[in-house]
């Protein structure tokens, strides 16, 4: 009986929880002048919604769906609708674009294998798709290959399961997984070795 009792209160209390989260949603409301068919506002004033248009927010083309938004307007996450040219590189429509509070893009998980400052970034598409990172400035920072490649005369491994390729600011690379054998100044370094590099190209040793 008293298994029984534990287990219906375990219901009633899930029960509530779901409902008060249901009901944390509001629907078909403008809020920070964005018009949501559904939205709620967290504790820290993050805004999450779903656009019921695509909507220009912040100078950044929303697509229609899902957005995040921060207490100042900026878009944190959202689609792209359509190419938004930052001048180091073109974010494609249909990305996922992360921003900090500045409205800097921070991230993108592109919505097909998309080229960057010659470097062929892996896409998938969606928040939780693969991503690549850039700096403040907007060179590229890191990122995954699809296939294994060279990158600068070194021979980098591709997919998921190993190291994402590492570049500093300045485009060198600076980290990746060997996909072959490297002699390199008198070292050899074998296939799946971790390298390292300094800005100027030498080995971390």
């Amino acid at each position: 009986m008293k298994t029984t009792n534990s287990i219906l209160l375990l219901l009633v209390q899930a029960a509530s929880l779901f409902l008060a989260g249901c009901f944390d949603w509001k629907h078909d409301v403008t809020v920070q002048g964005v018009a949501f068919s559904k939205v709620r506002i967290e504790d820290n004033g993050l805004v999450i919604g779903q656009l019921k248009e695509d909507t220009l927010i912040g100078g950044r083309p929303c697509k229609q769906g899902w957005v995040h938004l921060r207490p100042n307007s900026v878009p944190v996450g959202f689609t792209s609708s359509r190419e938004i040219n930052l001048g180091r590189f073109t974010i494609p429509a249909d990305t996922w674009v992360f921003q900090d509070e500045n409205g800097v893009v921070t991230v993108c998980a592109f919505p097909r294998d998309t080229e960057v400052q010659g470097h062929l970034c892996r896409g998938s598409g969606g928040s939780t798709g693969v991503q690549a990172a850039f700096f403040p400035s907007g060179s590229l920072k890191e990122y995954f290959l699809r296939h294994d490649t060279r990158i600068q005369g070194i021979p980098c491994r591709g997919g998921l399961v190993n190291q994402s390729i590492k570049l500093h600011e300045n485009g060198r690379l600076k980290e990746c997984v060997l996909s072959e054998e490297l002699v390199r100044d008198g070292h050899t370094y074998p296939v799946a070795t971790l390298l390292r590099f300094e800005s100027d190209g030498h080995i971390i040793p």
